[in-house]
C-alpha cells in the first residue's frame, strides 16, 4: 500500500497540502488500529509538510516509522534527475536520510517511481550513501526483459534494481470493491509474472495523491485467493531486500532513457525555459561561490541555517513536476519565488564572505575570487587576487554577416540560424502541426556591428555577440519578445561534418549518446535530449548556464530550443504520445508571452577534454567585491591549493571539518588530485570525496 505524492502539480502546494493533512490524519489513525504498512513515496518532504500543519502528531508518526508501519526517506523529494545538479542529488539523499533517521528509521532503497528517465551516475550516487538497491519505472529499455536487473554507472558501481513494468499503480484495482479481491490479484499476477525472475511480483496498491484503503486488510483476509499465490502486505525494502544478486541477471550501464514501456515525456526540458536557466545559475551560486567561500575564508562563520534553507528551497524546486515546469501556472510562480529566495541567500553569503576576505588581505582595491579548480586571469585555483580596479577583458575582433538564405548569420564563418515552427503539444511532449507542418526562418534578419535581429509575425529575437580575446567561444546574449502561442523557437548551429553521436553534460559525467532514443507505441522515439551546461557534436559545442534541450538534426545541425510555447499540462492524444500524461489543466503562462532572455556560448572547434573547463570560463564568472585591505594575507593567494585534472563539485563544511567533492570526467583512466597537500586518487568516471578534519 502506498501513495505517490506530488508536492505540487496540477494544483499548487497550498491545495495539495490541505489534502495531505486529511490523508495523513486518516493514515495515522489506521496505523494506530493496526494497518500493516504504508509506503510514503520515498520522500520526507511530505512528512515534514504534514507535521508543519500537525506538529502535535510528530511523536505518533515517528513511532510508526520506527515500527515499520510507515516508510520514511531516503529522499527529501522525488527530484527530476537531469534538471538538478549532481550535488543536488547528494544533498537530497543526505538530508532525506538524516531526517528519516531522526524519525526512527530510513528506507535505504533508491526508490524512484516517476522520474522522467534516470541519470547514468545514479547507481554510484546511491552507493556513496551505502544504498545498493533501487526501484524504478520509466526509462528501462526493451533489451532488459525482466523486472530485476543490475544497473551500473560508468565507473562500474552497481545497484540491484527492480523495475515496475506497468508503473507504480499496478495494484490500484485492489482499492475498488467492484471486482472480487482474488480476481484482481490473479489478473495482476498473470500480467506481471512474465517479468519476474523469482516467482515474486510487487503490486503497488495506490496512485497519485491516494490515501490508504481502510478495507484492504479485511478484504485480503477474507479473499478466496488462488492456492498457488501467497500474498504478503509489506514494504518496498522487504521486496527488493529479498532479490537475489546473480551473474545471470541482465546488466544495463548508464542512463535509463527509453520509452519502451512508459512515456519518457522528453520535452519537459524546454517547458518554461527561464526556470531551467535560473536553476543552473542558483545552483552554481550556492555550490561554487557561497559554500566554498563560507568554508574557506579564514574566520568566517559557517552559515548553517541559511544554507540549509537554500538547499531546502532547491530540493523543493527539484521535485519532478516542479523542476520540469509541467504544472499549474501558480506552481511556476511559486518556483520562481523559491529561486529568488535561494538567490538572495547565496548572494548575501558571497557578499559577506568576500567582504571578510577583503578585510584580511594586505592591499586595498577590488578583490577577485576564482571559483574554478585551475588558474584563471592570473588568479590561483580557488584563490583570490587584489587589483586597483576591476580589469576590463579585451575583446576579439569578430565579424557578422547575414546568410544568403536569410535564416541567420555567419559569425567568423560559423553559420547560426533561427527557426520557428508550430507546436500543438503540451508541457510534456512537443508535437508537430497536424497538417502542413512548416519550419519557418525569420521574415527579416538585420545585422548591425556585433548584433543581429531576427523577426517573425509576433516574434522578435535580438542577439548581441562578443568574444573575449582569450576565450575560444562566442558569447550570444539574446532577448526574445514573444506575442504568439503554440510554437517552438530553435537556434541552429551548422556542423562542419555529419555525425551520428553527440556528447552532452549530465550530473557527474559527459555522456555519449545516439541521435534518437528508443520509442514504442506509448511514445514516439525522441530526437531531443537534455544537456547540462554543454553539448558537443562534430567538434562544435554549445554552452549554457543550466540544462537545455538539444537535437542533432539529420546529423548536420546542432539545434537548441530557445522557447517552447504551449497552453496545457497535458492533452488527450498527440501524434508523439497517444495517451494523456496528466490532466488537461490550462497553462496560459506557459505560452511564454513577453520577454525571455538567454545566453549561449558557441565553440566552433571544440575539444572534449577541454569542454568542462571551457564551460567554467563561460558559466562561472570571476566574483568581485571591494577590498578594504590592511590585513596580513598576501595577494594573490589561495584559499585551498588545488592540482589535478578533476572537476570540482563542491567545497563545504560538514561534521566540523571540510568536505571536498570532485569527479573524474575521463571514462578510460584514473586521475590524481592534490588538495592542500593531500593526494586523492579518483578512478575512471568516479566521484571522489576528501575530508579535512579542521576548518580554517
Amino acid at each position: 500500500p502506498h501513495t505517490h505524492w506530488d508536492r505540487e502539480w496540477y494544483e499548487p502546494f497550498a491545495v495539495f497540502s490541505e489534502r495531505l493533512e486529511k490523508m495523513m490524519d486518516t493514515l495515522l489513525d489506521l496505523a494506530a488500529d493496526g494497518f500493516p504498512h504504508f509506503h510514503l513515496d520515498g520522500q520526507t518532504a511530505m512528512i515534514d509538510d504534514y507535521l508543519e500543519r500537525r506538529p502535535e502528531r510528530t511523536d505518533e508518526l515517528a513511532a510508526h516509522v520506527r515500527d515499520g508501519r510507515l516508510s520514511a526517506g531516503p529522499w527529501v523529494a522525488q527530484m527530476d534527475e537531469f534538471l538538478t545538479s549532481g550535488e543536488s542529488h547528494i544533498r537530497n539523499l543526505e538530508m532525506g536520510l538524516e531526517r528519516a533517521r531522526e524519525l526512527g528509521r530510513a528506507l535505504e532503497v533508491g526508490y524512484m517511481p516517476d522520474q522522467f528517465g534516470h541519470i547514468g551516475q545514479m547507481p554510484q550516487i546511491l552507493r556513496l550513501v551505502g544504498i545498493d538497491r533501487a526501484m524504478v519505472w520509466r526509462g528501462v529499455p526493451s533489451s532488459i526483459p525482466t523486472s530485476t536487473f543490475r544497473w551500473q554507472s560508468p565507473d562500474g558501481s552497481e545497484v540491484l534494481t527492480e523495475s515496475l513494468p506497468v508503473g507504480y499503480s499496478s495494484g490500484w484495482k485492489l482499492m475498488r470493491e467492484e471486482e472480487p479481491f482474488a480476481d484482481v490479484v490473479r489478473g495482476e499476477v498473470e500480467r506481471l509474472l512474465p517479468y519476474s525472475r523469482d516467482g515474486r511480483v510487487v503490486l503497488m496498491v495506490g496512485y497519485d495523491h491516494s490515501g490508504p484503503d481502510p478495507t484492504m486488510p479485511d478484504r485480503l483476509a477474507n479473499a478466496d485467493l488462488p492456492t498457488d499465490v501467497d500474498v504478503v502486505v509489506g514494504g518496498v525494502a522487504e521486496h527488493v531486500g529479498a532479490l537475489t544478486w546473480t551473474d545471470e541477471l541482465p546488466v544495463w550501464r548508464g542512463e535509463l532513457r527509453s520509452s519502451a514501456r512508459a512515456h519518457l515525456l522528453p520535452n519537459v526540458y524546454s517547458a518554461r525555459v527561464h526556470q531551467k536557466r535560473e536553476r543552473g545559475r542558483v545552483e552554481a551560486l550556492i555550490e561554487r561561490y557561497a559554500e566554498p567561500l563560507a568554508a574557506l575564508v579564514p574566520g568566517f562563520e559557517w552559515p548553517e541555517d541559511e544554507l540549509r534553507r537554500a538547499w531546502t528551497l532547491l530540493l523543493w524546486n527539484g521535485a519532478h513536476d516542479s523542476a520540469c515546469g509541467c504544472s499549474h501556472d501558480q506552481v511556476a510562480v511559486d518556483v520562481d519565488a523559491r529561486f529568488a529566495e535561494a538567490r538572495e541567500i547565496g548572494e548575501s553569503i558571497v557578499e559577506r564572505a568576500l567582504s571578510s576576505l577583503g578585510e584580511q588581505v594586505s592591499g586595498s582595491g577590488v578583490i577577485r575570487f576564482n571559483p574554478s579548480p585551475f588558474e584563471r586571469d592570473g588568479i590561483p585555483p580557488l584563490g583570490y587576487a587584489v587589483t586597483d580596479s576591476a580589469p576590463e577583458s579585451p575583446l576579439a575582433g569578430i565579424s557578422l554577416e547575414p546568410l544568403a538564405d536569410g535564416s541567420g548569420v555567419s559569425i567568423d564563418g560559423t553559420a547560426v540560424r533561427l527557426f520557428d515552427e508550430p507546436d500543438i503539444g503540451d508541457l510534456y511532449n512537443w508535437c508537430p502541426a497536424d497538417d502542413d507542418h512548416r519550419v519557418s526562418p525569420p521574415s527579416r534578419i538585420a545585422v548591425e556591428g556585433r548584433a543581429f535581429e531576427a523577426e517573425w509575425d509576433g516574434l522578435r529575437v535580438d542577439v548581441r555577440v562578443s568574444q573575449r580575446a582569450d576565450d575560444p567561444f562566442f558569447r550570444l546574449e539574446g532577448v526574445i519578445q514573444n506575442e504568439r502561442k503554440d510554437h517552438r523557437l530553435r537556434f541552429h548551429v551548422q556542423l562542419p561534418n555529419a555525425t551520428d553521436r553527440a556528447v552532452a553534460g549530465a550530473p557527474f559525467e559527459l555522456v555519449d549518446r545516439p541521435l534518437v532514443g528508443e520509442g514504442s507505441s506509448v511514445e514516439t522515439a525522441s530526437p531531443t535530449w537534455p544537456a547540462r551546461h554543454v553539448v558537443m557534436a562534430s567538434r562544435t559545442a554549445v554552452l549554457h548556464e543550466g540544462v537545455f534541450e538539444y537535437e542533432v538534426v539529420d546529423g548536420r545541425v546542432l539545434a537548441v530550443t530557445l522557447l517552447r510555447c504551449v497552453g496545457a499540462i497535458s492533452k488527450e492524444k498527440l501524434a508523439t504520445r497517444p495517451w494523456p500524461a496528466g490532466p488537461g489543466t490550462p497553462t496560459p503562462n506557459a505560452q511564454m508571452i513577453g520577454k525571455t532572455e538567454f545566453v549561449l556560448g558557441v565553440w566552433p572547434h571544440a575539444e572534449q577534454d577541454a569542454l568542462l573547463r571551457t564551460w567554467e570560463r563561460f558559466g562561472l564568472p570571476i566574483a568581485e567585491a571591494p577590498a578594504r585591505g590592511g590585513g596580513a594575507l598576501p595577494s594573490p593567494g589561495s584559499l585551498m591549493s588545488f592540482e589535478g585534472d578533476v572537476e570540482l563539485s563542491s567545497v563545504r563544511r560538514r561534521d566540523g571539518g571540510r568536505l571536498v567533492t570532485v569527479w573524474n570526467a575521463q571514462r578510460d583512466r584514473p586521475v590524481d588530485a592534490v588538495l592542500d597537500g593531500r593526494r586523492l586518487h579518483v578512478g575512471a568516471a568516479k566521484i571522489g570525496q576528501l575530508r579535512f578534519t579542521a576548518s580554517p
